[in-house]
């Protein structure tokens, strides 16, 4: 008998010019990094967590330039943690992503055929970009060992805007120079990366860890990234 479990993908896929992916949860099982954040800044733990229920306030805002955004992002956390706007500014761009990312870089590795998913797209003529919520996405890759040739990768620092805001997804089409009727996002949250996708007229497919109330249970990433590149055998190289 056929299992035509993956068959609506595959034609997503088909039916798909270029790709968006989203980056924390998708690329990498992000389990344990709250922790990890704690352990190495005890004494930041509540700054920490103002940001965390900042950033769920802002989902789905949209203030189209990145000063805006963080304008009104670092006033909503000075009045959590009752501390100056421009001091939490400070601290976000010079402590807290730099630990980020050094955690990313000792602790955490892509999925498994991540990397050679990225190597195999940037050698089509599809186009691709990672599109995060967090700013310094492309240090972030980088951090992950993914490297940032052959594609773009954009966030809040872009555009001033979360997830699921509709601008930045076809701005990014636009970027990309494909209709977003047929650019596919994965992504591993039904609620950002899918309402975007939804709103902005693409396919989506998610993907990543179990999350507690996603609709149904995402696909596995490695059945994921294989059904892609199946796919991709036999395009045209990107500099043919």
């Amino acid at each position: 008998m056929t299992d035509n479990t993956n068959e609506p993908l595959k034609a997503l896929i088909q039916g798909a010019g270029g790709f968006i992916f989203d980056l924390d949860g998708t690329l990498y099982d992000t389990g344990g990094f709250a922790r990890h954040l704690v352990l190495a800044r005890p004494g930041d733990a509540l700054i920490m967590l103002a940001e965390r229920k900042t950033r769920k306030t802002l989902r789905g805002c949209d203030y189209e330039t990145p000063e805006a955004f963080y304008r009104e992002f670092f006033s909503r956390m000075s009045r959590i943690v009752k501390k100056p706007a421009e001091k939490l500014r400070v601290w976000y761009f010079d402590r807290y992503m730099p630990l980020m990312i050094k955690i990313l870089q000792r602790q955490y590795r892509p999925r498994p055929g991540t990397a050679e998913l990225f190597r195999v797209l940037a050698g089509t003529s599809f186009p691709f970009a990672v599109y995060s919520d967090y700013p310094l996405a492309a240090e972030r890759l980088s951090a992950l060992g993914l490297g940032t040739a052959g594609y773009k990768s954009y966030g809040p620092d872009h555009f001033g805007a979360q997830k699921p805001a509709v601008r930045p997804f076809l701005a990014i089409a636009k970027d990309l120079g494909i209709p977003p009727a047929r650019i596919l996002v994965i992504g591993d949250r039904d609620d950002a990366d899918g309402a975007g996708a939804r709103a902005a007229g693409m396919g989506y497919a998610g993907t990543g860890t179990p999350r507690r109330g996603q609709p149904e249970p995402p696909l596995d990433w490695e059945t994921l990234a294989a059904l892609l590149q199946d796919s991709l055998h036999g395009t045209e190289p990107r500099n043919a």
